[in-house]
């Protein structure tokens, strides 16, 4: 996902008493009338940041955290089984399990994971944390959660019935900030933007056909210019084909019927989350098309993917072949993939899957 920030406007914090009093009770009226109402919503409807709403609630249930990120994340690895969510507007995306062991890499500008919980990290893009306990309707609901520069949330980390307490309060305390309720000045938000159009896209069909491995497609991108969504325009057929608005859901049954294990990526410009594996019980609720699986959750917005697009990339063990789902920006919000490890081959039965896929009109 290509991104950019304008131009330097900041956003300052709420940092008076009477400024946070304020924001607290203009909150407290919004759930009033909204009792279901997401505190990222309610941050959009009042004008402020998610980080921004959050700091106005008492120091007992809002924790402000050192920005100590690369840090944190490797001690995840020792609070047992958790729930990590990853989200962006269109798509979130909610797995539970052990934090394997966090790997730190370019002088702590990215950071790995692989397991049961399956991170791809980019902390150039993080800049806040807090340690939240909030009300739920089976007691008091703990979590961790990580903002960008300009107070959006990125990542957040929830315990579970298999959580190690001890181990949880232990890292809060070790983290915790000195000064609570600073003055902050945030960034602004990050926006999207396309690229243009290439005058000749043939350079780009001859390097994409000669990709040797999928990770080769960021940096070739890169090389061209070009976003995630012009590329695919660009290049066409036979590497790319746009497909009915309604093939996430379609694809999702199929597999879900047939036992097809896949790879969901969900993320936003500061963290990639994976799921692997199959998925089974599938509900609709309103604008919500819903997996429910007890160790994975995935809640996408069907009606606000707005492009959706068969892609295939070569690779030495063949051709890899992906669902790619954009918003109404242009930008990527969901992925997905039949299960596959380096040196195999991709599962037939997903390649046939999204072969059947009609083009769109």
């Amino acid at each position: 996902m290509t991104q950019v920030s304008t131009p330097a406007r900041h956003n300052p914090m709420p940092h008076s008493p009477e400024q946070r009093e304020a924001l607290q009770a203009a909150w407290r009226a919004l759930r009033e009338t909204q009792p279901r109402l997401r505190i990222r919503n309610a941050a959009e409807q009042l004008g402020v940041s998610e980080l921004a709403l959050l700091l106005t609630e008492p120091e007992d249930k809002v924790v402000r955290l050192q920005p100590a990120f690369t840090e944190i994340y490797p001690s995840l690895s020792l609070l047992g089984r958790i729930m990590t969510l990853a989200r962006n507007d269109e798509v979130v995306h909610e797995t539970t399990g052990q934090m394997s062991k966090f790997s730190v890499m370019e002088g702590g500008r990215m950071g790995l994971c692989l397991g049961e919980i399956d991170l791809r990290v980019f902390f150039s893009h993080w800049g806040h944390a807090c340690a939240v306990t909030e009300a739920g309707p089976k007691g008091p609901r703990h979590s961790l959660q990580m903002f960008d520069h300009s107070g959006q949330a990125v990542h957040k980390v929830y315990a579970t019935d298999g959580t190690d307490m001890q181990a949880w309060e232990a890292l809060v305390a070790r983290f915790r900030a000195a000064e609570q309720r600073p003055p902050l000045t945030l960034q602004s938000a990050p926006v999207f933007q396309r690229k243009p159009s290439l005058p000749d896209p043939q350079p780009l069909r001859e390097d994409w056909a000669a990709i040797t491995d999928v990770h080769q497609f960021h940096d070739m991108l890169q090389r061209h210019g070009l976003d995630r969504l012009t590329a695919l325009e660009q290049v066409g057929a036979p590497w790319a084909r746009q497909v009915a608005p309604d093939s996430v859901e379609n694809v999702l049954t199929s597999v879900a019927e047939i036992g097809t294990p896949i790879m969901a990526f969900v993320g936003n410009r500061g963290i990639v989350q994976i799921y692997t594996g199959q998925v089974h019980r599938l509900l609709r609720t309103g604008e919500w098309f819903n997996v429910l699986d007890p160790h994975f959750n995935l809640h996408m917005r069907t009606a606000e993917m707005k492009q959706l697009w068969v892609v295939r990339r070569p690779s030495e063990d063949g051709d890899i072949t992906s669902l790619d789902a954009f918003n109404a920006a242009g930008e990527l919000v969901l992925s997905l993939f039949g299960e596959r490890k380096p040196g195999k081959a991709e599962l037939p039965a997903w390649r046939d899957l999204l072969a059947q896929i009609e083009t769109a009109p």
